[in-house]
């Protein structure tokens, strides 16, 4: 696999913090097992709300497996499908 095909991840490296409108925060990107730089991210306050969201309901259904089903079938029972 060449540089430029291996997969890209990040690292979350300290806390976020509120600029302005905007959260910001330190990743370090790694191609494959090289650190390539650290950046500076900037998300807007809007998007950092759905990333939240998105990473509790996932990490929920990592810590409770079954939940959602759960879930799933009390509505289901509630209203009648």
């Amino acid at each position: 696999m060449m540089d430029d095909e291996a997969p890209r991840r990040l690292k979350l490296t300290g806390g976020a913090r509120l600029v302005g409108d905007r959260v910001a925060v330190f990743a370090m990107v790694f191609r494959g097992p090289v650190h390539i730089a650290t950046e500076e991210v900037f998300l807007s306050v809007d998007d950092a709300s759905v990333l939240q969201a998105q990473l509790t309901r996932v990490l929920d259904a990592r810590s409770f497996p079954g939940l959602d089903r759960m879930d799933r079938e009390k509505t289901r029972t509630r209203y009648g499908f």
